[in-house]
């Protein structure tokens, strides 16, 4: 079994987009529909004085984004089980959120083959 993951560094973002709780939750929300996610419980955002959180843990995956309104900035992470399609969620959070500067990366991961350590023979 193989994990699909993506993440992005986004820029450039109006701050109004990072600072409405029912908006953010409703994009998680939108997010996981596009990747294929099912979430298993309602999405979650916090606002403090250190920016916003807001994740969705879903069936076999999740999204999560942590922005810092006033600077414009957004860290947004998708996963998902083999079979999700977690960057078709990354595009939907790009585009709804209107960032203007966009850095991604995606890994597959995946079982771990453990190493042979000499020093315990």
């Amino acid at each position: 079994m193989t994990f699909e993951h993506v993440f992005a560094d986004l820029g450039g973002i109006p701050a109004n987009r990072l600072t409405d709780p029912q908006g953010l939750a409703g994009l998680l929300l939108a997010a996981a529909n596009a990747a294929g996610l099912n979430p298993a419980n309602p999405p979650v955002v916090t606002v403090g004085p250190r920016g916003v959180s807001a994740a969705l843990v879903c069936h076999g995956g999740h999204v999560a984004m942590h922005g810092v309104p006033e600077e414009g900035l957004c860290f947004a992470d998708l996963a998902g089980v083999s079979g999700a399609l977690p960057q078709r969620g990354l595009d939907v959070i790009i585009k709804r959120l209107g960032a203007r500067e966009v850095r991604t990366d995606a890994r597959r991961r995946g079982p771990v083959t453990l190493a042979i350590h000499p020093e315990g023979s």
